[in-house]
């Protein structure tokens, strides 16, 4: 059966199917040759998608977009770039802040890359940093939306493994923070060497405009996390 199985799944790709169908498909017809009645395969996939915390996943996207055409995220720089942008490579510092703050709220590395990417990229461009280094930073800083809750992926781990979701995503927030740091020293390091301009200078009142502006979007990922743990206490209660 293992053998049908790839053999048919790399026949379906040599002949150009796109993936998706090449995996149900080559996965259908091994199964069927097993013997194994194709309603069971129906039975298991609804079975598979009937959770409840599974909801959660499109309503993070969902926050996520929203708050992209919102101008949240252009708000949420606005807020990095007045604590790290005076630095030397300030606006680069700034790039991995802010996909740090996004991450915690669309729980999603593509929306975070796509939010902050479109946001800083030309005026990273337009100050002189090197485009593949920039691009290549705020897709490495995107990477942390899988790590710092909440998180896509986390949900989708603790409805298979039957782990809680809240205790998940409170053991992500150092490793995410230890990624944010790490990317942060490698773009100082890469703006002392290329010898990148600073950006803007540092003031209190300029952090406490900004801080207002983005406090909406800084209390979301508090908000998920509190309904996440009333969640989590009230399906073991069930239990």
């Amino acid at each position: 059966m293992t053998l049908l199985l790839f053999g048919l799944f790399f026949l379906f790709m040599l002949l150009g199917v796109p993936i998706a169908f090449a995996i149900g498909a080559s996965t259908l017809y091994a199964l069927h040759q097993s013997g194994v009645p194709l309603m069971v395969v129906t039975q298991q996939m609804f079975q598979g998608i009937n959770s409840f915390a599974l909801v959660a996943i499109p309503m993070f996207i969902l926050a996520g977009d929203l708050m992209a055409q919102g101008k949240v995220s252009e708000k949420l720089v606005s807020f990095a770039d007045s604590l790290v942008g005076f630095m030397r490579g300030g606006l680069s510092v700034v790039s991995v802040m802010a996909g740090m703050f996004f991450a915690a709220i669309s729980g999603s590395g593509a929306a975070t890359t796509a939010a902050v990417g479109s946001s800083l990229v030309p005026e990273l461009k337009r100050k002189g940093y090197d485009p593949a280094s920039a691009a290549s930073l705020i897709a490495a800083s995107g990477t942390i939306g899988v790590v710092i809750p909440p998180s896509v992926p986390m949900i989708i781990y603790a409805v298979i493994a039957q782990q809680s979701v809240s205790k998940l995503f409170l053991n992500g927030f150092l490793p995410g923070l230890a990624m944010g740091l790490g990317l942060m020293a490698i773009a100082i390091a890469q703006a002392y060497k290329r010898q990148y301009p600073k950006g803007t200078p540092l003031s209190l009142s300029t952090i406490w405009v900004t801080f207002k502006d983005a406090s909406w979007g800084l209390m979301t990922p508090v908000i998920i996390l509190g309904v996440s743990s009333r969640g989590s206490s009230h399906l073991l209660r069930r239990r």
